[in-house]
């Protein structure tokens, strides 16, 4: 693969996670793309540059900066190497942004269906498909989200109009796992898998992620993405189970809270 045609897989890849996590509010200003929703997401509530800019990059920094104002969040920027212009991040990192949260994404090929493994259900168990507001009340549920981010999260995911699938891991005890796919164009998107705190270490979130799949392939998707935190092992190891490859990582800078009254 050329420069040319990684960067292009790359930027498509952005295309991507941007698409199927809609926000509630978003706006375009010279190759950026500012998107505020209220919500724990940090995707849909971040700064992303997208394409080379013309206007002076202090200039660029002030009007994001009142835009989120604006929509009452501090400025959250969402940093690639790729994309983002090379002195971004050292004059976040001098206006007082802290770095949080390096995320890796992920691909894997499912031209060849998923990989080889034993993803039969353990006595009890069952994989259930949920309705959107079920499998947001699972996830929100797992996360502890307050009664507000719950509501304001169940708006924005309702601007999704593609195809989806919400889907939940069932024992005698409840929920155990839990996550969601969505399809654009193609590509088999993965997200909010969590387990249950006493559920974890039990093969249940790889048990999932083959269901959600195996959907993806009835579907008639070729490549699987996802986003993960790069810092989570255990689950950067399930998705390698799988055939997912890192592709790129991108990153935060935060806006001081005190900096946004």
């Amino acid at each position: 693969m050329t420069s040319l045609d990684r960067l292009s897989h790359i930027r498509r890849l952005e295309e991507l996670t941007l698409n199927t996590s809609p926000a509630i509010h978003q706006s375009f200003y010279d190759g950026w793309v500012l998107r505020a929703s209220g919500t724990d997401t940090r995707r849909a509530n971040s700064a992303t540059a997208l394409q080379p800019s013309i206007l002076p990059l202090g200039e660029k920094i002030e009007f994001t900066e009142a835009w989120y104002r604006a929509h009452g969040q501090p400025a959250i920027f969402r940093l690639t190497e790729q994309f983002s212009p090379p002195e971004l991040d050292t004059l976040l990192d001098q206006r007082g942004y802290s770095l949080e949260v390096k995320t890796q994404v992920m691909t894997c090929d499912l031209a060849n269906g998923i990989a080889r493994g034993d993803y039969s259900l353990p006595p009890g168990a069952r994989v259930v498909e949920r309705s959107e507001a079920e499998g947001l009340d699972d996830v929100h549920r797992m996360k502890a989200v307050s009664p507000e981010l719950h509501a304001q999260d169940v708006r924005r995911q309702a601007l999704w109009k593609g195809q989806q699938v919400f889907l939940s891991l069932k024992t005698i005890n409840g929920v155990a796992s839990t996550g969601m796919a969505r399809i654009e164009n193609g590509y088999l998107g993965i997200f909010n898998m969590r387990t249950a705190s006493k559920a974890r270490n039990k093969g249940y979130a790889t048990l999932l992620v083959a269901y959600l799949l195996a959907w993806g392939l009835e579907q008639g998707a070729k490549t699987a993405f996802l986003q993960v935190d790069q810092a989570n092992e255990a689950a950067v190891s399930i998705y390698r189970k799988f055939g997912f490859s890192p592709q790129y990582v991108y990153w935060h800078r935060v806006q001081a809270e005190s900096k946004t009254a």
